[in-house]
C-alpha cells in the first residue's frame, strides 16, 4: 500500500490534477488501476496545501465521467462478446449475463450511479450500458451524478483523514463495505418482491 502511495505522490507532483484524470479514465476503459487509492491520496496531498481540495475533486469528477463515457463506448460499439470475455475476470458466466443484463435494462440508471463508487462494479457496468444501449442522456445524467458523489465521498475521506493513513485505509474499507452492503440489500429487496408476485401469479 505504501509503496502504492508512494508511486502516486510521485505521479501528482510530476503531472498534478491531470494525473488524477487520467487514472479514473484508464479505469474506465478496462483498465484496473487504484483510482480511489489516486483520489484520496490527492486529496491527502491537498489536507497538506500541495493540491486545492476544489480541483482535486473536480478532477475527479471530470475523469470519472470521461471514464464511464469510455466503458459506454466500448460496450455499445465493442458489443457482448467484449463484455463477456472482460467478464471472466469477475467470474461473469452466461447466467449471471443475463441476469446482470436484464436488472440493467430495468434499472440502469440506479446501477450506473451506484456503481461509481464501488471498485471494480465501475468499470463493467458502464460497458453494460453500452451493450444495452441505454439511451445515451439517461447514461449521461447517472454517470455524472455518480462521478460526483463518490468523488465527493472519497475525496472528503482523502481530506479530512490524510495526515492518518491507516485511519484513512480503514474508512475506506468502510466506506466501500458500506456502499456493497447497501447494493445487496436493494437486490435482495427487489428479489423477494418478484418472489412474492410470482408465488401470487401461480396460486392465482
Amino acid at each position: 500500500m505504501h509503496s502504492v502511495v508512494a508511486a502516486i505522490g510521485e505521479l501528482l507532483h510530476r503531472y498534478g490534477y491531470f494525473a488524477i484524470v487520467g487514472f479514473f479514465v484508464l479505469e474506465g476503459s478496462g483498465i484496473p488501476v487504484p483510482s480511489e487509492t489516486m483520489l484520496v491520496t490527492a486529496a491527502a496531498f491537498a489536507a497538506h496545501g500541495t493540491l486545492a481540495q476544489r480541483w482535486v475533486l473536480v478532477a475527479a469528477t471530470i475523469g470519472g465521467i470521461l471514464g464511464g463515457h469510455a466503458g459506454y463506448a466500448i460496450g455499445r460499439f465493442g458489443g457482448l462478446p467484449l463484455v463477456r470475455r472482460f467478464g471472466r475476470l469477475f467470474k461473469l458466466d452466461q447466467e449471471r449475463m443475463t441476469r446482470s443484463h436484464e436488472f440493467f435494462m430495468k434499472r440502469g440508471a440506479g446501477a450506473v450511479f451506484l456503481c461509481k463508487s464501488i471498485a471494480f462494479v465501475r468499470i463493467l457496468v458502464p460497458m453494460l450500458a453500452g451493450v444495452a444501449q441505454m439511451a445515451f442522456g439517461r447514461f449521461t445524467m447517472a454517470n455524472a451524478a455518480g462521478a460526483a458523489v463518490s468523488a465527493m465521498l472519497y475525496g472528503s475521506l482523502g481530506y479530512f483523514f490524510g495526515r492518518d493513513l491507516s485511519k484513512l485505509e480503514h474508512h475506506i474499507a468502510l466506506a466501500t463495505i458500506v456502499t456493497i452492503a447497501v447494493v445487496a440489500a436493494i437486490l435482495v429487496v427487489r428479489g423477494a418482491q418478484r418472489m412474492r408476485r410470482r408465488a401470487v401469479v401461480e396460486r392465482g
